[in-house]
C-alpha cells in the first residue's frame, strides 16, 4: 500500500472516529483526545494528518456536505425517469428522506444539529454553519430542480427539514410522532388556497392530544418546587438560556449561584440530576410562555433550547418527554399570528408546518434568520408561504 493511500485511509478513519465523537458527545465536549480514543490512534497522529480541533471540524464538515451531495445524487438518479411530481409525490420523498435519517444518516443528522446549533453560541462556527447550510438546501434544489412543480418548495421543504430532523432522529420509532410528522408535511406542501377540511385538522389534533401521552412525565416532572432547591433550578436554567444545555457543570452553577458545592450536590446528587433540574425549570417557563395565547416571544434561545433538548434526549433518555411535548406543541401559542400570513384560518397542521420552516430558517440562518418575535417574521412566513 503506498504512502498516499495510507494517508487517505487514516484520514477517513480519523474523520468517521470525528463524527461518531461529535455525535454521540456533543460539540461541547468534542475534543481530539477523545476521537484519538476513538480512532484508536495518538493525538499526534491527527494533529500530522489534520491539524487542531478547529481544523478537525473544518474537515468534518466538508465530508457532511461530501455525504450529502452524493445523498443528493442518489435521488437524482432514482428520480431520473419520473415525468412529473405532484405535493403527494413530494411528501412522500420528503418523508422517506425524514425516516431515512433515523436509520443510516443518523450520525450525519446529529452533526448536522450540532453545528447549526452551537454556531449561534459560538460566532467562530459562522462559516462551517453557513457551508453546511448551502449544501443542505442545495440537497433538495438538486432534487426537485428539473421538476418545475417543485421547485418553489425547496425553500420550505430545506428550512422545514432543518427543525424536524433532530426529532426524526429522537422519535422516529414512535408511530404517533411518525403520523404527527405526515399531517404537518401534508400542510406544509399544500397549495395555497387549497382549504383544508374540517377533519384534516381534527386529524392533526388528535394525533398532537396522542404525544401527550409520552410527555406525561415532562408535566409530572417539572411540577412546582419551593425553597433552595427552586432557586438554584433557576440559577441552572439562567445557565442553560446563556450557554447551552451541554455547558452545565457542578463548579459553575456553585459560583453563580454563591453557595457551596455541597449545598449543590444536597439538592441534585449527579450531573444528570443538575442538568434534569435545569430542564424542568426551563420546561415551566415555556410552558407558562405557550399558555399564553397569541404571545408569540418566542426568541432565540427558546429555539435553541428545544433542539439542545432533543440532542440532550439522545443523551440521556430522560429528556424525551420534554422534547416529546416541544415537537408536538410547535406553534401552539402563535396559530392566532401565523394562520392569516400562510392563508391557514382554523389549520393548525398548516400553522405549525410554517412555523417549523420559519424556526428551521432562523435556526439555519443564524443571526440573518427571522424568529417569531422578530418585526420582520410576518413577511419572511408570507414569502414562505408563497415560494
Amino acid at each position: 500500500m503506498t504512502s498516499s493511500s495510507t494517508k487517505a485511509r487514516d484520514r477517513d478513519e480519523i474523520l468517521d472516529a470525528a463524527r461518531n465523537v461529535l455525535a454521540r458527545e456533543g460539540l461541547y465536549h468534542f475534543s481530539l483526545r477523545l476521537v484519538a480514543r476513538e480512532a484508536a490512534m495518538s493525538v499526534g497522529k491527527i494533529r500530522y494528518q489534520i491539524g487542531d480541533k478547529a481544523a478537525l471540524l473544518e474537515a468534518v464538515v466538508a465530508r457532511e456536505c461530501e455525504i450529502i451531495d452524493a445523498r443528493r445524487d442518489q435521488w437524482r438518479t432514482q428520480l431520473a425517469s419520473c415525468p412529473e411530481l405532484d405535493p403527494a409525490s413530494v411528501t412522500d420523498i420528503v418523508t422517506q428522506v425524514l425516516d431515512e435519517v433515523s436509520q443510516d444518516g443518523r450520525v450525519s443528522a446529529i452533526v448536522m444539529a450540532e453545528i447549526y446549533i452551537q454556531a449561534h453560541r459560538d460566532p467562530a462556527l459562522g462559516a462551517l454553519r453557513a457551508r453546511l447550510w448551502a449544501h443542505d438546501q442545495g440537497f433538495w434544489q438538486g432534487l426537485f430542480e428539473d421538476f418545475p412543480e417543485a421547485r418553489g418548495l425547496v425553500r420550505r421543504i430545506a428550512c422545514y427539514g432543518v427543525d424536524e430532523r433532530v426529532f426524526s432522529v429522537l422519535l422516529g420509532q414512535s408511530r404517533d410522532y411518525r403520523l404527527l410528522r405526515q399531517s404537518t408535511l401534508r400542510a406544509l406542501l399544500r397549495p395555497a388556497g387549497a382549504h383544508a377540511r374540517s377533519a384534516v385538522s381534527a386529524w392533526h389534533l388528535h394525533l398532537v392530544a396522542q404525544l401527550a401521552g409520552p410527555a406525561q412525565a415532562a408535566l409530572e416532572g417539572a411540577s412546582e418546587i419551593k425553597g433552595t432547591k427552586a432557586v438554584l433550578a433557576g440559577q441552572i436554567a439562567d445557565a442553560m438560556a446563556r450557554e447551552g444545555v451541554e455547558a452545565i457543570s457542578f463548579r459553575q452553577i456553585a459560583t453563580s449561584a454563591g453557595v457551596p458545592l455541597s449545598t449543590l450536590t444536597h439538592h441534585f446528587l449527579s450531573h444528570r440530576d443538575l442538568v434534569l433540574g435545569g430542564v424542568e425549570e426551563l420546561y415551566r417557563r415555556m410552558r407558562a410562555s405557550l399558555g399564553q395565547p397569541g404571545d408569540a416571544r418566542a426568541g432565540r434561545q427558546v429555539l435553541l433550547l428545544t433542539h439542545e433538548m432533543a440532542l440532550g434526549a439522545l443523551r440521556d433518555p430522560r429528556l424525551t418527554p420534554f422534547a416529546i411535548d416541544m415537537r408536538r406543541r410547535r406553534a401552539e401559542n402563535v396559530h392566532a399570528q401565523v394562520a392569516p400570513l400562510i392563508d391557514g384560518e382554523g389549520d393548525r397542521a398548516r400553522s405549525q408546518a410554517f412555523t417549523m420552516a420559519l424556526i428551521g430558517e432562523a435556526i439555519a440562518l443564524g443571526d440573518e434568520g427571522q424568529t417569531l418575535d422578530s418585526a420582520a417574521f410576518p413577511e419572511r412566513l408570507r414569502e414562505l408561504a408563497r415560494d
